[in-house]
């Protein structure tokens, strides 16, 4: 079981995961680079192992509180997981094929920005809603 400060470093890296790859993806000479592959699996590698771990411990003890505010915020939060898990799957897919041709570049670059947005407004809401639930 990871403490509540491991959750932060672990959304701490995530972000800056986010900031580097925002940037890069912009530039199409850079899909096919094998830093940036290398980037983008760490990147789903640790939000995906996030997500998992926030489903099998993080919602489990809040969703039997007996304190409504807790269970509602713990049932919004979980719900909100199910829409990301959905959407980070479908941007996994596309990533991973990472040459893609110059009419593409624009899709995927809009495909990528919703992506980070989400996973910034997520790591957002656990650190200012959720965490201080487990604290």
């Amino acid at each position: 079981m990871y403490t509540l400060e491991e959750l932060k470093q672990q959304n701490d890296d995530i972000s800056q995961l986010c900031d580097v790859l925002s940037v890069l993806m912009e530039n199409t000479s850079l899909h096919d680079n094998s830093f940036v592959e290398e980037l983008m699996t760490r990147f789903k590698e640790k939000v995906w192992m996030h997500l998992v771990f926030e489903d099998n411990t993080i919602y489990a003890g809040r969703l039997k509180s007996d304190d409504g505010a807790v269970r509602d915020a713990a049932k919004n939060f979980h719900n909100s997981a199910h829409e990301i898990k959905h959407l980070f799957t479908q941007f996994v897919k596309h990533w991973r094929h990472m040459a893609v041709a110059d009419d593409e570049h624009e899709p995927l670059c809009k495909d990528c920005r919703k992506v980070f947005t989400m996973i910034r407004e997520r790591i957002e809401f656990e650190n200012t809603q959720i965490s201080p639930l487990i604290s």
